[in-house]
């Protein structure tokens, strides 16, 4: 490794700063769950948490793992997030039919809040896509479908 200048140091910082496809889509990521973030405070609930919670709501029953997957969560964030929402009795924790495996379920009190969810989501929902304009909402449909399609064909 060649020893740079503090001219050069700085402007691969500059470059890589200004261009970074990584560091724009953190940045975005950060910016609009902030937005759905503060839209659920007063439910007590936080965007990740709201995903999980739809998620489990759509297969009826699931696993951590399947969580991680379809969501795209890493392992620890979906653990923490699990024994939370357990806690304040969203989700419950049941035995798969191995006895080894965690099936993750919706309770009536995690119903209920997902009915209350919807109605600050849709607020959110609003804001965001008012933020991003009609172009840059479409464009986020259009990536995450050429991405998840790309993904399916490297499998």
């Amino acid at each position: 490794m060649t020893a740079m200048n503090e001219k050069e140091m700085h402007d691969i910082a500059k470059t890589v700063a200004g261009e970074c496809l990584a560091v724009r889509i953190r940045l975005l990521n950060r910016v609009v769950t902030g937005i759905y973030d503060r839209a659920l405070r007063p439910l007590g609930i936080k965007a990740n948490q709201a995903s999980i919670l739809v998620m489990v709501s759509l297969s009826g029953e699931t696993t951590p793992s399947n969580i991680g997957r379809t969501l795209r969560m890493e392992k620890s964030t979906i653990s923490r997030s699990i024994e939370r929402m357990r806690s304040k009795g969203w989700i419950e924790v049941g035995r798969g039919e191995d006895g080894i495996s965690q099936l993750i379920s919706v309770t009536p009190k995690g119903r209920e809040l997902l009915a209350a969810v919807h109605t600050l989501w849709s607020q959110a929902q609003k804001m965001t896509s008012e933020y991003l304009g009609e172009n840059g909402v479409q464009a986020i449909h259009l990536l995450i479908e050429r991405l998840s399609s790309a993904e399916g064909k490297k499998k």
